[in-house]
């Protein structure tokens, strides 16, 4: 238990270290970015001063309700910027004040019933938090798919499975802190071992998240969607100015390059972007990249027919489709797999 307890100490203070002093400077200048690295590392190092008290004290072989006590006390708070640094991400830094009472209420209430010793109110009270900021993130991820999918020509919601994993993850953890006190052996062992994996996950996503551009592309896809939203009402007169423009562009293999946003797709045609989303939607799609996947795989059963020599890749490049999601797209859009569609 020593060194279970000592582990944590150590390798919550390492990531807490390498927060505040190893990330790139575009991070630290990013006011959102920068936000949530400091909401995690308050987090980490909530968690880590808890077992280092338990270290450092021995409670835990000598009296369980306290070492419960230390638990709830450090834990809560610890959860709360754990969620909020997810939720400030998903926000673009606008969390409202209400969220952050929520935790400080949260902590205090949890506070007052440890101290009449009702420590099970208190735990009720923990779990009642962390579901109000699960269903604020279960609110938060649709809307951040819906942003990928009316922005970018491909699937690009994989940007966001790290966030749903958090959610679980934080949630489970929640139910696992008192069963983690009062638990022993093997047991015990297991729940500690999937707390430690569950946050050098949640720390390791959300490094590789703010250094990779990944965070980014999500803002751009969101700030693209909020001009849209502010666009006045569009004409018949214009949507058919779209029509034409669209068949032009199309004509000429533009929906064929790979990597083609909404904005790209918009300045190549010479429209605002906000005219072509609204002929897209006017069109029956939901969204920019089911619109110009539809077109793409359209190409694709014209290639399929035209060249049955050429191989899934070579039809998957040609037609700008990610090689390794063409059949997945392609049976979606059609209910058969391009094999099937030639012999067919």
């Amino acid at each position: 238990m020593k060194e279970m307890q000592f582990s944590a100490v150590m390798m919550m203070t390492l990531m807490a270290l390498a927060l505040l002093t190893l990330l790139p400077a575009k991070v630290r200048e990013d006011r959102v970015a920068n936000r949530s690295r400091w909401l995690m590392t308050g987090g980490l190092l909530l968690i880590a001063v808890q077992f280092l008290i338990q270290y450092i004290s021995g409670m835990r072989s000598s009296d369980l309700q306290h070492a419960l006590t230390v638990n709830l006390v450090f834990f809560i708070p610890s959860a709360a910027l754990m969620s909020l640094n997810i939720l400030n991400l998903e926000r673009l830094g606008r969390v409202r004040r209400i969220e952050w009472t929520i935790g400080i209420v949260t902590w205090l209430v949890s506070l007052a019933l440890v101290a009449c010793k009702a420590l099970v109110a208190a735990s009720v009270v923990y779990g009642m938090m962390q579901v109000y900021y699960s269903w604020l993130h279960l609110r938060e991820v649709p809307r951040l798919e819906l942003a990928l999918a009316d922005y970018y020509d491909t699937d690009d919601d994989g940007l966001l499975w790290w966030i749903k994993i958090t959610i679980v993850i934080l949630a489970l953890i929640t139910m696992m802190v008192p069963l983690i006190i009062f638990s022993e052996g093997w047991l015990m062992a297991c729940f500690a071992l999937f707390i430690f994996v569950g946050i050098f996950y949640m720390w390791f996503c959300f490094v590789r998240y703010v250094i990779t551009g990944a965070a980014n592309h999500v803002r751009e896809a969101e700030q693209s969607i909020e001009q849209d939203e502010h666009a006045s009402t569009v004409t018949d007169e214009a949507l058919q100015k779209v029509e034409k423009a669209v068949k032009q562009w199309t004509a000429a293999g533009g929906h064929l390059h790979s990597g083609t946003t909404k904005p790209m797709a918009a300045q190549a045609m010479q429209l605002p972007q906000y005219l072509l989303s609204a002929w897209i939607k006017n069109q029956g799609y939901s969204s920019y990249s089911k619109w110009i996947t539809t077109l793409r795989v359209e190409e694709a059963k014209r290639t399929l027919h035209a060249h049955p020599e050429w191989s899934n890749e070579a039809v998957a490049d040609h037609c700008g489709i990610s090689r390794s999601h063409f059949q997945r797209v392609f049976a979606e859009i059609t209910g058969v797999t391009p094999m099937q569609y030639q012999k067919g």
